[in-house]
């Protein structure tokens, strides 16, 4: 088991809805496997501006966020909103060409796609919420873990030896074919309901004749 910290918190990748008008993800416990969370996704036709629910398996919303990717694929301006905390946070969409912000993260997989799937390493700054300056990552093929062949399967960590060592990756399937995110593995990008930290794996399932609900 490695060692946790404070800079776990880091790891908020989650999947980019742009790339399908409706996205299920179901969030289950590491420790017993129940579920936690659903996030339903819905976008926009045109794909620029997506709306993320958060709910509990019984369909309450304790959560939402808004993205709006018409400023940038990989940097999209977001607004958080925790119902729990009564608490928004809001990112605007202002960053470096090269920084990479929250769900920004899957599309820029798939511009790094052939890079990524000839194993090679591929560093970026990744601006995490609650930070003022985004931090150095890295992303991989995962060679350690079993990878259906049909699956591009990946690892993301701190662009740093030593925190590397020191905290688990996020480890992520993406489906070959289509280069879609079908499963998360990792520290989760919502607390629980007591504050702490969660470790998730997320099945992700698309649909495509969601209705335009974004707006």
């Amino acid at each position: 088991m490695r060692a946790t910290s404070s800079l776990t918190v880091v790891f908020i990748l989650g999947v980019s809805s742009a790339h399908a008008q409706s996205v299920i993800g179901e969030a289950y416990a590491e420790d017993g496997g129940a579920l936690r969370y659903l996030e339903v996704h819905k976008c926009a036709t045109n794909g620029e501006e997506c709306l993320v629910e958060y709910r509990y398996p019984e369909g309450d919303v304790f959560a939402r966020k808004r993205i709006d990717y018409r400023g940038s694929m990989q940097a999209p301006g977001l607004q958080i909103e925790d119902l729990r905390a009564g608490e928004t946070v809001v990112i605007d969409s202002e960053f470096g060409e090269d920084v990479v912000v929250d769900a920004g993260f899957d599309h820029y997989v798939r511009m790094r796609w052939d890079e990524l799937s000839s194993g090679a390493a591929v560093q970026f700054p990744f601006l995490v919420v609650g930070r003022d300056k985004p931090l150095n990552m890295r992303a991989q093929m995962e060679s350690a873990m079993a990878c259906p062949e049909s699956r591009l399967c990946l690892s993301v960590t701190l662009d740093n030896w030593l925190f590397a060592a020191l905290i688990d990756p996020i480890r992520l399937q993406y489906d070959q074919d289509s280069r879609r995110l079908l499963q998360f593995r990792g520290v989760s990008n919502l607390r629980d309901d007591d504050g702490k930290s969660q470790q998730v794996t997320i099945q992700y399932r698309y649909q495509e004749d969601a209705l335009d609900t974004a707006s």
